[in-house]
């Protein structure tokens, strides 16, 4: 038996909340985890879980075992990260979750350069929107927009989004263009749903001093932001979103910025690792990487 590894395996059966939870999150059987938390037993000489059909619990020595075991397993992911990175060796598994937009539109693309620079590293890459745990999901980086909630995680901004409107270059040439916020009233606008209160949410403007809000009445709103852009380039009308979304079309000529002179602040991009993590090769690289490609 690998003590260290059997000790990973408990510390993930105690923050997992069972066996199968455990085994999931480590990549292996269920079978093999209650063997591994059994030989622990037995070397110890005591009970760590006390486990039933329907709940585990941790005994007085499993706790104790578990507290002395989230210091040891940190101190060694601490030293191999410290090694790792005096030895300029990024790898391993690195683990990656971050929104779609920001996985559709800019890492993807960028992937193959960071692979073919870092050979050694596996990326295993989840995307979603809701924040998470990043001890009890095992995640070692994760890429966020908005407000950050007060923890003890490392954050590095990467990208500063602004609100900014765009229309197809079509529906430009057919309609014109506002020169003012005032002035969106007379043309079609792409409203988008909150998907919680279901109204609709006002776009904001901004130029030095002066800010304005505008609540869009077009003939189309929706919920899903990709949509709603989609719909713009078709040339249904104007849409406001955080130019992390949009500058990719801007990019490529599907849309044309409208109102560029009143771009309101959105918004940050960031990157969040764990304290203790932080220093660690694959996670330094991966960050680096990031705050290029932004």
């Amino acid at each position: 038996m690998d003590r260290l590894d059997a000790l990973k395996v408990f510390c993930n059966v105690v923050e997992a909340g069972g066996f199968s939870r455990a085994a999931d999150r480590l990549g292996i059987s269920t079978s093999s985890v209650t063997n591994q938390v059994s030989a622990l037993e037995t070397h110890f000489r005591t009970k760590l879980l006390n486990r039933t059909t329907r709940s585990m619990s941790l005994t007085e020595e499993g706790r104790r075992c578990y507290e002395q075991a989230l210091l040891l397993l940190g101190g060694m992911s601490d030293l191999e990260g410290s090694m790792m990175q005096s030895q300029a060796l990024p790898a391993g598994t690195l683990r990656v979750d971050m929104p779609s937009v920001i996985s559709r539109q800019y890492i993807a693309p960028a992937l193959p350069q960071f692979l073919a620079q870092y050979p050694d590293i596996a990326l295993k890459i989840t995307v979603g929107d809701r924040m998470i745990d990043m001890v009890e999901e095992g995640v070692d980086v994760l890429i966020r927009i908005g407000d950050l909630p007060d923890s003890n995680l490392i954050a590095k901004t990467v990208f500063k989004t602004s609100y900014m409107c765009c229309a197809s270059p079509e529906f430009v040439a057919r309609h014109g263009a506002p020169k003012t916020p005032q002035e969106l009233a007379d043309f079609p606008c792409l409203g988008f749903l909150n998907p919680k209160s279901r109204m609709v949410r006002p776009w904001q403007f901004s130029k030095g001093e002066e800010s304005h809000a505008f609540v869009p009445k077009g003939a189309l709103a929706m919920d899903h932001v990709e949509s709603l852009i989609e719909a713009a380039k078709a040339g249904c009308g104007i849409v406001q979103q955080m130019s992390v979304s949009l500058i990719p079309p801007v990019r490529s000529g599907e849309l044309v910025p409208v109102l560029p002179d009143w771009l309101a602040p959105g918004p940050d991009v960031s990157v969040l690792v764990q304290q203790k993590n932080h220093r660690a090769a694959k996670i330094k690289a991966f960050v680096d990487f990031v705050a290029c490609v932004f």
